[in-house]
């Protein structure tokens, strides 16, 4: 049932948040049950019983493993509980997920040494929950094979007349699972809205492009305003590749932070639903090319939650430094490397010229395609004082020699020949290439992986500076 659980494995991404263990021990009698057998707890004594609240799990309980013949019984009696969700186990990264607070008793039976896939007996709201996770999957699996088939609609304009039946086919099939799902358990509506994306192709109506529709159809189903989220692990889950796709779509950073504190706008009611947001956009952010929004909601974190465990600020402040070394108007950190002749070349030799400083490799497609493009914008402006220099990432030099001689690149060119280790690529954070950055005449960055009429105008300004 592993599979089942789609937000399992970011859980542990975030657990070290709660440091403390929050026991309040077992409620001598209450209104809900939780019971269950185990076998093969030689090793345990006890099971706890933990809440998620917004970006963690909080120990509510503590229960005693009995043993009998082999078999080993425990039970949790709870006065109350909010709906939501809440995991057992032996600790935060051995639990297993549960929707809890509805029903008055709820029965697991399972083995210790796979506490995570403990069987739910009795339990309408979680058998409810996993034949709603396991048909997302199935939805989730076609939209992905169709976006596949999405690619060849460049080399065949024909295909996206064949595709978009079948995406709207898809988009009404995932509008009537939601409908259903929020008639038969409102909360599990509620989890999947977080799950509930319709098509670009079939839905544009005004938008020009998909980055603006993507930014403000996400999550348009969700109200983040309405308490249930912070009860979702899957929010926070959900938050990372929201903000790292709008990092990655070309979308002013102006325009990505007006969708963030939107959404933070209307979570501020709900401190969970707030956090969870707010961590969620950090960590998605994290992995964005241009760490520029990492900053500001990275410290924006910080300050909020001045009580955040000591090695996780230290960790992120650490980020920040290293994100604020390459952020737009720093001075470019220096390469000196190995030329193909084997001398010597650094970036600050072209100080007081306009410098394209280009990651690519002769491996690369996107950049040997690219390359036709930097050529001729050389080849225009290298009169006024434009220069290109280009990092390679490749570690065969004489693949590297190859790619500059067939592709015309008579720029400077430097590379210590270690892949993805590389020293240059490493000090400029680089873990995808193309990746380029704009380099004004007093040596600071000036631009971030600019492209076509883009890149040219921004080259154009900074010439005349």
């Amino acid at each position: 049932m592993r599979n089942l659980y789609f937000y399992i494995p970011f859980l542990f991404l975030f657990v070290f948040i709660n440091c403390a263990d929050r026991a309040v021990g077992n409620a001598a009698a209450g209104k809900i049950k939780i019971q269950g057998n185990l076998v093969g707890c030689a090793d345990q004594d006890s099971i706890r019983l933990y809440q998620w609240s917004g970006v963690e799990m909080k120990q509510l309980a503590a229960s005693p493993l009995v043993e009998k013949a082999g078999i080993y019984n425990y039970t949790f009696k709870m006065s109350s509980m909010e709906e939501g969700f809440y995991f057992i186990g032996f600790d935060q990264q051995k639990a297993r997920p549960l929707i809890l607070g509805t029903e008055s008793k709820i029965e697991l039976k399972g083995d210790c040494s796979t506490i995570q896939q403990m069987e739910v007996l009795k339990s309408p709201v979680n058998q409810l929950h996993d034949e709603v996770v396991q048909e997302n999957a199935k939805l989730n699996q076609e939209f992905s094979t169709l976006m596949r088939q999405m690619r060849g609609v460049a080399r065949n304009p024909k295909l996206k007349d064949e595709l978009l039946p079948k995406f709207q086919d898809l988009d009404a099939r995932r509008m009537n699972f939601y409908e259903t799902t929020k008639t038969k358990n409102l909360f599990l509506g509620k989890l999947l809205a977080l799950h509930t994306y319709k098509s670009f192709i079939a839905n544009q109506g005004d938008y020009e492009n998909e980055g603006d529709y993507f930014a403000d159809n996400y999550f348009q189903f969700v109200d983040f305003s309405d308490d249930a989220y912070e009860r979702m692990p899957t929010l926070l889950q959900q938050m990372q590749p929201y903000a790292q796709t709008l990092a990655s779509v070309g979308m002013p950073l102006e325009k990505q932070s007006e969708h963030i504190d939107g959404m933070l706008a209307k979570a501020k009611s709900n401190p969970g639903t707030y956090k969870a947001v707010m961590l969620g956009t950090v960590m998605g952010y994290s992995k964005a090319r241009d760490k520029s929004n990492f900053v500001k909601y990275a410290q924006q974190l910080l300050n909020t939650y001045p009580d955040l465990p000591a090695n996780f600020v230290a960790q992120i402040n650490q980020q920040v430094m290293d994100a604020k070394k390459l952020m737009i108007g720093s001075p470019a950190p220096d390469i000196r490397e190995a030329t193909p002749d084997g001398k010597t070349a650094s970036l600050s030799d072209f100080k007081g010229k306009v410098v394209l400083l280009d990651f690519w490799a002769s491996w690369c497609g996107p950049c040997r395609r690219e390359n036709p493009k930097v050529v001729a914008l050389y080849n225009k402006y290298k009169s006024q004082g434009f220069e290109v220099f280009g990092v390679s990432l490749d570690g065969n030099k004489d693949r590297w020699l190859k790619a500059i001689d067939k592709d015309k690149l008579t720029w400077q060119h430097v590379s210590d020949l270690q892949k993805w280790q590389s020293g240059p690529a490493r000090l400029y954070g680089v873990k995808s290439i193309p990746q380029t950055f704009l380099i004004d005449k007093e040596g600071k960055i000036l631009a971030k992986n600019l492209k076509g009429p883009a890149l040219e105008q921004k080259i154009q300004e900074a010439l005349k500076d």
